[in-house]
């Protein structure tokens, strides 16, 4: 077979039709992520306009070239659609319907004809640039599918762009069959690895991403946002460790909300969780990007603070608590008035378990229970070996 350019549109309208159908079997069985289901249309929109515009030159009938122009004009308008759906961002199909409704008004116009293509090239290079654009805007999601999808649109946008100086200088030759080895066969070229690569990409963010959205769940703690029991105890241990290493004192902090199965008795469970929630926003506005805060039990909380003494810890406990009861006098209209308790405990040289220093902030913990609530305790005298150092640095 001959490959020309009416053989390299079949080509291309083929593919952009499989992508199309991958994409949409994609959101089939992901119906929560209408980007799949935005750019599978715009790929069989593709197709279609891709099969007009092949049929135009061939048969001789400049209404194809019309049809295809628009359609494919609205499938970078889906494309833009599509890329802000992506991030969650708003994107009124309006928008995405206004190219081919600028196209088709200015069309009415016969003596406006020859610049109905390079104006929807025009068209297109605007939608596929913001496209772009949104997906950059938010590279902080760190899912490296994103790259190569904004780099497909970036060299997309400059290959439609090309169309642009090719329909002004050649008008002429639109109703014919332009030769393969040109700027318009450079055009057809590109749309199919751009089919291709977009439909992958796509498909591998959506992976990347619902595979990070398990990882968090799975180390998170849904209602809060803070590292679970599981995740806490994990990479406590692992603060632990270099700190023992490089012979760094280590800090715990164990927190339980005072008397909250009473809270939640007299006000119910949503205002119970209001009140563990404003617990958590306190705590971590107070506490250093160092150290790890996570929820370890129902109304339990404990704080692993690396290279930080027993006495910085206390004051920095004292102050969570103090913030606390201070800010949750009324939750709603409710008067609450929660308070919460704290143990520390320490280690001068990271000699102490992991498990050693949850117990002593523990047994502190509850002793400040015992002495009254709404107060923070250092943990009782413990002499534990360590390379000849104590491991906790100083007695409550």
């Amino acid at each position: 077979m001959q490959l020309d350019i009416p053989t390299l549109m079949v080509m291309g309208s083929f593919v952009a039709a499989c992508s199309g159908a991958i994409l949409l079997g994609g959101w089939w069985t992901n119906r929560k992520v209408p980007a799949l289901a935005l750019w599978g249309i715009s790929s069989l929109l593709s197709a279609a306009g891709i099969a007009s515009l092949m049929l135009g030159p061939v048969l001789r009938e400049p209404s194809f070239l019309i049809v295809g122009g628009n359609l494919l004009t609205l499938a970078h308008g889906l494309i833009w659609q599509g890329a802000r759906a992506i991030d969650s961002k708003p994107a009124p199909t309006v928008v995405a319907l206004l190219g081919t409704a600028i196209l088709i008004v200015v069309g009415l116009a016969p003596a406006a004809r020859p610049i109905i293509a390079p104006l929807g090239f025009a068209i297109n290079v605007i939608y596929v640039v913001a496209g772009a654009i949104s997906l950059w805007l938010c590279r902080q999601e760190q899912l490296p599918a994103r790259w190569p999808l904004i780099g497909l649109l970036v060299v997309h946008a400059v290959v439609v762009a090309s169309g642009v100086h090719f329909t002004l200088h050649l008008a002429e030759a639109l109703d014919q069959v332009p030769p393969l080895m040109s700027l318009f066969g450079m055009i057809h070229f590109e749309s199919i690895v751009f089919s291709i690569g977009t439909a992958a990409f796509l498909m591998a963010l959506v992976i990347e991403r619902r595979e990070a959205a398990t990882k968090v769940a799975a180390t998170t703690d849904p209602l809060t946002g803070i590292a679970n029991r599981a995740a806490f105890v994990k990479v406590a241990g692992r603060v632990l460790e270099r700190c023992r290493q490089d012979g760094a004192p280590v800090s715990m902090i164990m927190f339980d909300l005072d008397r909250f199965k009473s809270v939640n008795d007299t006000f119910g469970h949503a205002t119970g969780d209001a009140v563990i929630q404003k617990f958590c926003a306190v705590a971590a506005a107070a506490l250093r990007p160092t150290d790890l805060f996570g929820r370890i039990g129902g109304e339990e909380f404990a704080v692993i603070m690396p290279r930080s003494s027993i006495e910085a810890a206390y004051i920095r406990a004292d102050r969570i608590r103090a913030s606390f009861a201070e800010q949750c006098r009324t939750v709603g209209s409710n008067a609450v008035k929660a308070t919460v308790s704290g143990g520390v405990a320490a280690s001068a040289n990271a000699g102490l378990s992991l498990s050693d220093l949850l117990e002593y902030s523990d047994q502190a913990l509850y002793s400040a229970k015992a002495s009254g609530r709404n107060r923070v305790k250092l943990a009782e005298p413990k002499a534990v070996l360590g390379e000849g150092v104590p491991a906790v640095i100083r007695v409550a």
